[in-house]
């Protein structure tokens, strides 16, 4: 300072450059901070994002199987979407589930059709939330299984009735019952009886 004329230039004054590297410094570490957070949260958005759209393919996946719709495979830009989430590849989502019976068969394998898939927790939990409530996987797939014996198995066709499926020690539940709706298993009529979709 003292050997600076009187009243120098601010990029001659060494004090005053100090002071506004300072003040950059502060500045450049809350930029630091701020671009921290938004790196973390455009992580955890990214993950969200991944999370969905894989329990949405296996719903999808799922509905495909249950209602026995045709699978196409993605297109170009679909790929590069996946690719770019880290999802499944095309090829993956052409074949997203065992097929019930060989492709090459014209008429299928009687025990191959009849045979039993039980749901997944990750199918399970792609089921809302305010609907699946406190259900139990297990419990879930029991009733499943009871129903898909005696619609398929045994071929029975008359929808069933709360009380009737209780009665055949079904164990059925309202919130049971909603979730399969929710997965398209199966549909209720009018009267609010249970048939599965087949």
């Amino acid at each position: 300072m003292k050997s600076l004329p009187e009243n120098p230039e601010a990029e001659e004054n060494p004090v005053a450059l100090l002071e506004g590297l300072s003040a950059v410094k502060s500045r450049y570490r809350a930029l630091c901070m701020q671009l921290e957070k938004i790196s973390t949260e455009q992580g955890e958005s990214m993950q969200a994002i991944r999370t969905a759209l894989e329990n949405t393919r296996k719903m999808v996946q799922a509905l495909q199987y249950h209602t026995d719709l045709e699978r196409l495979p993605l297109s170009e830009e679909e790929q590069a979407a996946a690719q770019q989430l880290s999802c499944q590849t095309g090829k993956e989502m052409e074949s997203p589930v065992e097929e019930p019976f060989c492709s090459g068969s014209t008429v299928p394998d009687s025990a191959e059709e009849s045979q039993f898939k039980p749901l997944t927790e990750e199918i399970l939990m792609t089921v809302p939330r305010s609907i699946r409530s406190t259900v139990k996987l297990a419990d879930l797939n029991n009733l499943y299984k009871e129903l898909f014996n005696h619609f398929v198995v045994n071929k029975n066709r008359t929808a069933l009735s709360v009380s009737q499926m209780n009665k055949m020690n079904m164990k059925a539940t309202d919130s049971r019952i909603r979730i399969l709706k929710e997965l398209a298993i199966v549909e209720l009529d009018k009267q609010g009886n249970v048939k599965l979709v087949v």
